[in-house]
């Protein structure tokens, strides 16, 4: 597969408060995850200014409301890493045959009782080719949506001009997707028309949207909105129907705006 998400199933060894928001933690246990399978990747993986060919979730499950999250071993919670790097992708498949004991956040152990990439297993989980995808939409031979219904299942944020931006416009949510659709895709798409048509031929048709602050670096705060959001094309010219519905598909993958290696930015699309 070119593209893949797998989700693990945790439970930890003992009750603890933990930080609210654990996007650094899982990042370095997913670096610590590839190099005991790839050293040599997963150097490469934490030097590369390039674009991130992975993404991270926080740890995900019932929570204490509040800046803290209470774990308990009576409980599991779940982590979820995604590859859209062929290269990297047969390395998170491994994990799914031949998971590791345990896995560790902010110093807390956890047993590992899962992992998996199907879809029938975990509504966060699966596995994807880019050319099917492409075909699938780019190849008109089936009519496309023109709606789109997106899930910003963490906080979501944007870079544009110097400043971020926690509002999920039609503008800054495609043209992040489709950046990251060209570093690893074998079928280009043009960013610029794509920013273009996104800009002057969609609309935020709808939203159910919240701001949350999650920790940094050096006690920085990253802002960014949670929720759903509904768009819609003014334009409905086949072939960019076609783009966007390939990049709703694609965001479930790749994340979305910025630091989503460490998890921010994870999206998916809601079906009708």
């Amino acid at each position: 597969m070119d593209l893949i998400s797998v989700v693990f199933t945790l439970r930890p060894e003992r009750v603890a408060t933990l930080p609210g928001h654990l996007g650094r933690a899982a990042h370095a246990a997913f670096l610590s995850l590839v190099a005991a399978r790839n050293p040599s990747l997963a150097q490469l993986l934490h030097e590369s200014d390039e674009t991130r060919p992975f993404t991270c979730s926080p740890l995900m499950g019932e929570r204490v409301s509040g800046a803290n999250f209470t774990v308990s071993p009576e409980r599991t919670y779940w982590l979820r890493f995604t590859s859209i790097a062929p290269v990297l992708s047969p390395v998170l498949a491994a994990f799914v045959q031949d998971p590791p004991p345990h896995l560790e956040l902010e110093g807390l152990r956890f047993a590992v009782e899962g992992c998996t990439s199907r879809p029938e297993d975990h509504g966060w989980a699966g596995e994807a080719h880019y050319e099917p995808m492409a075909l699938r939409w780019l190849g008109l031979a089936q009519p496309a949506p023109n709606r789109w219904r997106l899930e910003f299942a963490t906080p979501t944020a944007f870079r544009s001009g110097g400043k971020t931006v926690p509002v999920p416009l039609p503008e800054l949510v495609f043209s992040s997707l489709v950046a990251r659709w060209n570093a690893f895709a074998p079928v280009f798409l043009d960013p610029e028309s794509v920013r273009r048509y996104a800009a002057e031929c969609m609309a935020l048709q709808a939203y159910d949207l919240r701001t949350r602050a999650v920790g940094g670096k050096g006690g920085s705060f990253h802002i960014g909105c949670q929720g759903e959001a509904t768009y819609v094309a003014l334009n409905r010219d086949r072939y960019w129907l076609g783009v966007i519905n390939l990049l709703c598909d694609f965001v479930f993958y790749a994340g979305v705006g910025y630091q989503v290696a460490a998890g921010l930015g994870q999206a998916r699309r809601i079906a009708k």
